[in-house]
C-alpha cells in the first residue's frame, strides 16, 4: 500500500549558476512520521529523518534539508545553506514577527470589557490556525464594539 504524501513543499537554491530542486514532504509511519527530501536535479539520494512526537526546527524540513545538503560537495554546502536554510528561517521569522504584530494590534483595539471576555472565554491557541481564528474573532469583536 502507498504511503500518502502530505505538506508536499518545494525549495530551490542557485549555486555557481545552476538551480538545485528539492521536493519535500511527509508521511505517517507506525510511530510517528517521517519527512523526506528529493533532489530534482542532482544525482543524489533522497534523506528521510523520522520523528516520533514533533520537531524542534525553524521551519518544516530543515534538518531533513541539512541532511540533503551534507551530501553535496564540500564547496557547494555552504552556499546551499546559507539560501536553502538560513534564507527560509529568516523568512519564516518575519512571518511570525509581522503576525504578532498584527494579533498584537487586534488585541490593543479590543476595550478591556472585550479583552476580559476573550481572556474568559477559555479559548487556547495551540497552533498558527488557532492564533487565525482568534484574530479573525478580535477584529469581529472590535466592529462590534
Amino acid at each position: 500500500m502507498a504511503t500518502k504524501q502530505r505538506n508536499i513543499q518545494r525549495f530551490e537554491c542557485k549555486v555557481n549558476g545552476k538551480t538545485y530542486r528539492f521536493r519535500c514532504y511527509t508521511t505517517s509511519t507506525r510511530v510517528g512520521f517521517c519527512h523526506t527530501v528529493i533532489s530534482i536535479d542532482y544525482d543524489v539520494r533522497d534523506t528521510k529523518v523520522t520523528y516520533y512526537n514533533r520537531t524542534w526546527e525553524r521551519f518544516d524540513y530543515e534538518t531533513a534539508l541539512k541532511g540533503m545538503i551534507s551530501k553535496f560537495p564540500k564547496g557547494m554546502q555552504a552556499e546551499m545553506t546559507a539560501q536553502l536554510i538560513d534564507g527560509k528561517a529568516a523568512e519564516e521569522e518575519q512571518k511570525a514577527e509581522a503576525m504578532f504584530q498584527g494579533f498584537k494590534k487586534l488585541h490593543d483595539g479590543l476595550s478591556d470589557e472585550n479583552k476580559q471576555r476573550l481572556a474568559d472565554s477559555g479559548i487556547e491557541i495551540h497552533n498558527e490556525d488557532d492564533a487565525h481564528a482568534v484574530m479573525g474573532l478580535m477584529g469581529l469583536m472590535t466592529l462590534m464594539q
